[in-house]
């Protein structure tokens, strides 16, 4: 055999040899989402943890809160995985769980997920007997109870004798405010009807059972007695509010009054009224008393001024101002394999985006990464942050798993690279 053979099968043997190794590296699972709902006990719970390509060899511990978490009874671990599955979950459950994962190159980790109950106080209440004033605009009460998440809101106009006859409120003149009130734009005797009672409902986020909130029944509507007014009148408006990007949001412009005025919509002074189709419009069952946002983008945030004008009385204007917050998001983050042959330099970027701008933290093997052979540069500018990790002439005790994370108020995200040095 040729020496010119020798080192071209040598050459060969060396390119597989290290190559196999980057297809073996034991990488985790990133897992979609930080806060998960507990429902009720019937509704499973999966938090899955497991190698990208099942490694039976990695061993598989849990935190709870930071320490040490051993799972009970009504929690079973996957066989061959760390993955946890909630039985009968329960308060007693609620926490921040992150997995961890041992395998002959570090210790890897998951995000930080947080288990949170869901539930709904019902609030204690009484039926509300009233005699408005026709043509006079006019509030139903419903107090949205405590609870996590918010209940969904809705009115219906119900039976007093008949359970089965029960059909939702709506009309150009009745608005459900983001409070949960009712209001009518102005009222009229169709609006007493009979044997019939106005009921707020909230939908229990652990259940999703339909609850009672308020009962409201309409004796009478009395007749006007005063003069004519046309004017707009203010019944509920938005001042300030803040949103999550993403999300979708109503801005509120209620006024009573009549004829029913149909409030136009600007931005910052430019028209936003736009069409039915549109991500952000006026077009909905308010006739314009509420503003559409779907999706709520970061560049929303701004003035909104609505102008009511029924074109008989005088008209009005209301000026609110959307402030628009967001979890972070990578900009730039680390592959979830690196090799690097010993006495070279390597970097991992790690550079994310929020509003507020986020905080970014690193850590190595799930423990605060030691300085002494790093470079940290972190360096922030408008609402995105960087920290660019340096390691000069690597050595093999800079192996193992390298994690960043990108923290605000609104959420977080977690990216990790194993390291191995050759």
């Amino acid at each position: 055999m040729s020496a010119i053979t020798k080192i071209v099968i040598l050459a060969v043997c060396a390119a597989i040899c290290a190559s196999q190794p980057v297809d073996k590296l034991p990488i985790l699972k990133e897992l979609p989402s930080s806060e998960i709902g507990i429902g009720t006990p019937e509704q499973e719970i999966t938090i899955e943890c497991a190698t990208v390509d099942k490694d039976p060899n990695v061993k598989y511990s849990w935190l709870k809160d930071g320490k040490p978490y051993t799972p009970h009874a009504n929690v079973v671990k996957r066989v061959d995985e760390g993955t946890l599955i909630f039985k009968k979950p329960d308060r007693s459950d609620e926490g921040q769980y992150q997995c961890l994962a041992q395998t002959e190159y570090g210790v890897a980790s998951t995000r930080v997920i947080t288990l949170k109950k869901r539930f709904m106080d019902p609030p204690n209440f009484t039926l509300k007997k009233h005699k408005p004033i026709e043509g006079k605009p006019y509030k139903l009460d419903c107090t949205i109870p405590r609870s996590y998440p918010e209940p969904e809101i809705t009115w219906f106009r119900k039976s007093l004798t008949d359970a089965n006859d029960n059909k939702p409120v709506f009309g150009q003149r009745l608005t459900i405010s983001d409070q949960g009130d009712l209001y009518f734009s102005n009222v009229t005797k169709e609006d007493a009807k009979p044997g019939y009672k106005y009921v707020c409902y909230g939908k229990a986020p652990d259940s999703g059972e339909i609850v009672e909130l308020a009962e409201h029944i309409l004796e009478d509507v009395l007749p006007n007695k005063e003069p004519i007014n046309n004017d707009v009148i203010e019944q509920y408006v938005t001042n300030e509010k803040t949103v999550k990007a993403g999300d979708s949001t109503y801005l509120y412009c209620i006024y009573g009054g009549n004829p029913l005025a149909h409030p136009d919509w600007f931005k910052d002074g430019k028209n936003v009224n736009n069409g039915p189709k549109d991500r952000v419009t006026r077009h909905n069952k308010s006739v314009g008393k509420r503003l559409v946002i779907k999706d709520v983008w970061v560049s929303d945030e701004g003035e909104y001024t609505c102008v009511v004008d029924n074109e008989v009385g005088k008209s009005q204007k209301h000026t609110m101002h959307l402030h628009v917050v967001s979890a972070p998001q990578f900009l730039k983050k680390g592959q979830p394999k690196l090799i690097v042959k010993s006495g070279q330099d390597f970097t991992i970027p790690c550079e994310a985006a929020g509003v507020p701008a986020p905080e970014l933290s690193w850590s190595l093997n799930a423990q605060r990464l030691p300085s002494e052979r790093a470079a940290l540069e972190p360096q922030s500018r408008g609402n995105s942050s960087s920290a660019e990790l340096r390691v000069r002439r690597a050595r093999e005790s800079d192996a193992g798993y390298y994690g960043c994370r990108a923290t605000n108020d609104h959420g977080d995200v977690y990216s990790e690279t194993l390291v191995s040095v050759q």
